[in-house]
């Protein structure tokens, strides 16, 4: 477990600062936003979320736990907000590993707490510690950038998810066998999951950016606007990707479907050829002393060609027909 907190004055760069600074860095009028970062956080943070910056008990047990999905809850003084971002490289897989990301909006504080592989808090600090006038705007400011960082990694998972589709619709038309149906239940399960994530966090932006809550500033909340087009679409290209591939789910049930009959017709005009063959056999095969050209010399040799001649007719027939 990681803890680091930073603070910014009215003046002056971005300082560090120790857990037992908390209480009076909160009370200064010159401090303009006090953030702390949890990676891992364990029940030994439990003293300092409730005790210093008094959060309820309930929202520090969900931090502490798996949020299912995004959400947001409004509380005296703070807002608790759950995002899930994509983990380091699983865009560029393809895969939808998510991690939750905690955090708690305060009116000159920010908390965040998430899992080591989750990189977006660490590229917003490495961005802002050189630009003060980003935190100079306040943590409402500072939650849009850590959110920013988050949906950006959607988009390049969505290129990849859409040549993966581009894959499976070539390999539907020129391969067989059960590994297609495999690889489309597999995207299909990413993007469902894509999906249940995105309904939840497109309506926690929305109700950011259009002013539901009054401890975001007015001039912080087209940033949240912003950051919520972006994510429609992801959500809109999630959406026109689930269509695409349940449209492959049917046509490879379509082409496995047609390549079936095709065998079924192979197999039943072999059937159909062999059928008088076997009729042909199974008469000389009676044994009866008397029977016409039982003894004739040539009764085998024509025998067998009252067999070819009948599978090259039922053939030419056939192949006329466009059969074969």
């Amino acid at each position: 477990m990681t803890t680091q907190i930073f603070f910014a004055r009215t003046e002056g760069p971005l300082l560090s600062a120790k857990p037992d600074e908390l209480p009076a860095l909160l009370k200064d009028p010159n401090v303009v936003v006090v953030w702390v970062d949890f990676v891992e956080p364990k029940e030994s943070e439990r003293r300092l979320l409730e005790g210093v910056f008094g959060l309820h008990t309930l929202v520090v047990d969900d931090m502490l736990s798996d949020a299912p999905t995004p959400k947001v809850e409004r509380f005296e003084g703070y807002l608790y907000l759950v995002f899930h971002g994509l983990l380091e490289g699983a865009d560029k897989k393809g895969e939808v590993a998510t991690c939750d990301l905690d955090m708690f909006l305060g009116k000159n504080w920010l908390i965040t707490s998430h899992g080591a592989e989750l990189g977006a808090p660490q590229a917003v600090y490495e961005e802002v510690r050189t630009k003060m006038e980003l935190v100079r705007r306040g943590p409402a400011h500072l939650a849009y950038l850590v959110v920013e960082k988050l949906i950006e990694r959607y988009l390049p998972l969505m290129e990849r998810l859409d040549q993966d589709i581009d894959t499976i619709e070539t390999e539907i038309m020129t391969a067989t066998g059960p590994h297609i149906l495999e690889k489309i239940l597999a995207i299909k399960h990413k993007l469902q999951r894509v999906r249940r994530i995105g309904l939840h966090q497109r309506e926690v932006l929305h109700r950011l950016g259009r002013g539901d809550f009054d401890i975001v500033p007015v001039e912080e909340r087209p940033f949240f606007r912003d950051a919520y087009d972006h994510f429609v679409r992801v959500v809109d290209l999630n959406d026109s990707f689930r269509e695409i591939v349940s449209g492959s789910l049917d046509a490879y049930i379509s082409m496995q479907g047609h390549r079936m009959n095709e065998i079924m017709k192979v197999l039943t005009l072999i059937s159909t050829i062999m059928l008088p063959l076997t009729f042909i056999a199974g008469v000389y095969g009676m044994n009866f002393e008397i029977m016409p050209e039982l003894h004739w010399r040539y009764g085998y040799f024509g025998a067998i060609g009252a067999m070819l001649l009948t599978g090259v007719v039922f053939f030419v027939y056939f192949r006329r027909k466009g059969w074969i």
